[in-house]
């Protein structure tokens, strides 16, 4: 899709005009539901919510019919992949309760799993979580490239657009989070 159309919109919503959420909303369903799924199907089995109720989640958390003001696409899809991360980790605490009382083991997370472009199979939203919660501490920049490239889906120049760097250092920072996230995970 382009950029050019949501863009277009975003500056209709934050001008407040009628009926322009609504059509935010109709640019964007596809896209976000394309990446819940993607999210979903890495968290594995036993997985309970619905890539059309994750969606809808992000959409409300992003302000609704009253969405917030957004610079555009890029950013727009920023903001989405921490409302999803959000939900998807509030989530795993849940269930990670109702494990607990139930007497059963939550699954490990294996760390090669964890960032991949590789089609990994599954992912421990609470590890991976407090594993991000960390890196972002030390290392601002690439914890964000992470959370465009995994959550939101965003491609490299996109990611490299909406930090103001270059394609190489988004490659060289989620490089750099792999490893890091990778060695943090395996301990």
């Amino acid at each position: 899709m382009s950029d050019k159309p949501i863009t277009l919109v975003l500056a209709r919503v934050e001008r407040g005009e009628s009926g322009a959420a609504e059509q935010l909303w109709e640019l964007v369903y596809q896209d976000l539901r394309k990446l819940a799924v993607a999210r979903l199907a890495r968290i594995g089995p036993g997985q309970t919510l619905q890539a059309t109720a994750l969606v809808s989640e992000v959409w409300l958390r992003l302000g609704g019919d009253e969405p917030q003001a957004f610079d555009g696409r890029v950013h727009f899809f920023g903001a989405a992949a921490r409302a999803m991360r959000n939900i998807l980790v509030d989530q795993a605490r849940r269930k990670g309760r109702l494990r607990r009382n139930s007497g059963q083991q939550p699954a490990s997370l294996d760390a090669d799993l964890v960032v991949g472009d590789d089609g990994a199979d599954t992912v421990d939203m609470i590890a991976l979580d407090e594993a991000l919660t960390e890196f972002a501490k030390e290392y601002e920049r690439p914890a964000r490239v992470v959370m465009l490239r995994f959550f939101a889906g965003l491609e490299i120049p996109q990611v490299a657009e909406l930090l103001g760097v270059t394609g190489r250092t988004v490659d060289r920072d989620y490089l750099f989070a792999r490893t890091w996230l990778r060695r943090f995970l395996s301990r």
